[in-house]
């Protein structure tokens, strides 16, 4: 299992705002406290003919922290109802509706407010603009929109004035990303006014280092930064500064200074929850960095001032999994690993965090955990020759796998004498398409020494028909028919590579950037998958580099293909000459997380969207088998 998150359609905009075509409340702008039914219409959307929709309401209070809840539907026809029970301190609710991991991908979200005395309250449009404008995307999978973010900071504030002071600086970063010129004049003049202050306080010094920083001035944020520092130096800005400092400093001792300073310079008291919190994050680096630093006695020192169970719990889970993959320190690993699930047990006990809306919600979250570090327990235990206790964990764990924990519980079971269920269960996760070579291997074994009938090519290449028949199936339901963005961009060698140079071919076009971990986990399986259409000159895998911010970022990029010898064609994504901060092309194809991959038919016209990595360098081969089969199904068996 690794140990390493879009949907919907806005319902009502503040005032007369267009319905959202999948969505239908039965009350426009309810009263907070109420309950209100609702329709959701899969019909045009990415959702259309699939089963099981889920859905998940986001409920908003007065701060921008929502709770989140499930929701149950009823299918009616080809309709789903479900109603939203809400509590009288509700300002804002946002839905999204899914079907396993993929969402739906309406861009501007379904999106509903409620009334307080007949009217829609400051704090319902303040939510509203924080979606829009910052974390939407995350939350409901929106598309994010600067100018209908400031449009709703504007009736917030209008409605509340108090409130624009402390938003003033996520206001203000909006209305420059809306429009440059106008957003730079509104900084200028609020930086202008606050400095104006006969008698500012910390949060003004703290705003006008922000908005020197979104214009780039980086002279005179730190002037203002070093009068902070010196005015307040133990108010929540040094807080930050310091904690930014030893998050960035890598050396362990170095690291240890800083925080013995920290602590002895803000006098935490542990008895507080507030001081207790921050010293769990300052304890919480050190264990981190003892890892890396394979300082084990170190680790633990950390690990265990730490006070938040879960968070214990994860610091253990971190050393566990890293001397698991490693198979070092395995006896201490394996000790720490059994008390991460202690801890998780104990954690079921305690109260139900805030950002929870329920104990059910908070009790599935800790059994996720629980089976992730159950996984790592598992590996531990077969490290040390007990693959019968070790079988007993990944069973726990078997809900949650991915490809390689079911790499891991075939193995055990085959390691336990259990060949017939061994086989039966590889049987069908192979079925699945969820393998790993690996588990193939065993599974050959196991065909082998059961004595199945016939030749176990012909078997296995049935199983895997199954497999990418239920790929196929399930990309044929994804295919849109959009036309590409054209671009021209330079390559690795400094040769431009346009989209019309490549009409009448099939291109994979894929989004990447050496920072993200999920893109450099996909790219093995994307070497195999170029390497078995290596002769097909009708298909073209695109890298596009995006969203790579390094002054020497050809260096970075150029040394990361190297030193991993793929032999990948990388283009330059362009950064947009108005915005420096955005990038052109994956800008026009609206990507708003990497890894996505794009696959562009000869007619120049997207057919699919793949975002994410799908776990194993099989499932990405299969993922790309299945789109290019269902474009040239003469290729698929290539």
């Amino acid at each position: 299992m690794m140990k390493t998150l879009k949907l919907f359609c806005l319902l009502l905009l503040a005032a007369g705002a267009a319905h959202a075509q999948g969505v239908k409340f039965s009350v426009n702008q309810p009263v907070a406290g109420s309950t209100v039914k609702f329709t959701y219409d899969p019909k045009g959307t990415n959702l259309e003919n699939l089963a099981d929709i889920e859905c998940t309401g986001y409920t908003f209070f007065t701060t921008t922290n929502p709770k989140n809840k499930k929701i149950e539907l009823v299918k009616d026809g080809a309709t789903y109802k479900g109603e939203i029970s809400t509590p009288d301190s509700v300002t804002l609710v946002g839905l999204t509706f899914s079907v396993g991991d993929q969402k739906d991908e309406a861009p501007a979200g379904y999106v509903l407010e409620f009334t307080k005395g007949g009217k829609v309250p400051a704090e319902a449009y303040l939510n509203e603009a924080f979606l829009y404008g910052l974390a939407g995307n995350y939350y409901l999978g929106l598309t994010i929109d600067p100018e209908k973010a400031v449009k709703l900071y504007n009736q917030a504030f209008a409605l509340k004035p108090a409130l624009k002071k402390k938003n003033l600086q996520q206001y203000l970063s909006l209305e420059y990303k809306a429009d440059k010129d106008k957003g730079t004049k509104l900084i200028n003049e609020n930086i202008s006014a606050l400095s104006k202050l006969k008698e500012p306080k910390e949060e003004d010094f703290s705003t006008v280092i922000g908005l020197y920083s979104l214009l780039k001035k980086k002279t005179e944020a730190d002037s203002i930064k070093s009068i902070v520092l010196k005015k307040y130096p133990t108010g929540n800005y040094a807080w930050n500064d310091g904690m930014n400092a030893l998050y960035g400093t890598k050396d362990l001792a170095e690291q240890e200074k800083k925080a013995t300073d920290m602590i002895a310079k803000f006098k935490f008291d542990a008895n507080k929850k507030a001081d207790a919190d921050k010293l769990d994050a300052i304890y919480g680096i050190l264990a981190n960095a003892s890892i890396k630093a394979k300082n084990t006695e170190k680790f633990e020192l950390y690990a265990n001032k730490v006070t938040n169970k879960q968070t214990r719990a994860n610091l253990y889970n971190s050393f566990a999994w890293s001397s698991a993959e490693k198979k070092e320190n395995v006896d201490i690993a394996a000790k720490l690993s059994k008390q991460s699930l202690s801890l998780i047990e104990e954690a079921k006990n305690g109260e139900v965090p805030a950002n929870f809306s329920s104990k059910d919600e908070y009790i599935k979250s800790l059994d996720r955990s629980y089976a992730m570090y159950a996984d790592t327990y598992a590996l531990l235990l077969h490290h040390q020759g007990n693959n019968k206790e070790a079988l007993a964990y990944q069973e726990k764990a078997k809900a949650y796998n991915d490809a390689d924990g079911n790499e891991r519980y075939i193995m055990y079971l085959n390691l336990t004498g259990n060949k017939d269920k061994a086989y039966a269960e590889a049987e069908k996760i192979i079925k699945e398409g969820k393998a790993t070579d690996s588990l193939k291997t065993i599974f050959k074994m196991l065909y082998t020494s059961l004595k199945k009938e016939g030749t176990y090519e012909t078997y296995i290449a049935s199983l895997e028909k199954v497999a990418l028949e239920k790929e196929r199936a399930e990309w044929t339901k994804k295919m849109i028919n959009i036309p590409a963005p054209a671009f021209s961009l330079t390559n690795l060698k400094g040769e431009k590579v346009s989209l019309a140079s490549l009409k009448g071919k099939i291109v994979i076009l894929d989004y990447w950037a050496t920072w993200c971990g999920p893109c450099v986990a996909s790219f093995p399986g994307m070497q195999k998958a170029m390497a078995k259409y290596s002769a097909n000159p009708n298909v073209v895998f695109l890298f596009v580099n995006t969203w790579q911010n390094e002054e020497n970022r050809e260096k970075v990029v150029t040394d990361f293909i190297a030193e991993k010898k793929y032999n990948f064609n990388v283009l330059y994504d362009t950064k947009n000459a108005k915005d420096p901060s955005k990038f052109d092309v994956v800008s026009a194809y609206k990507v708003d997380g990497i890894p996505t991959k794009f696959i562009i038919d000869g007619a120049g016209n997207i057919r699919f969207k793949a975002v994410g990595f799908s776990g194993s360098d099989d499932g990405v081969v299969k993922e790309i088998d299945s789109m290019i089969s269902l474009l040239a199904p003469k290729e698929s068996s290539k």
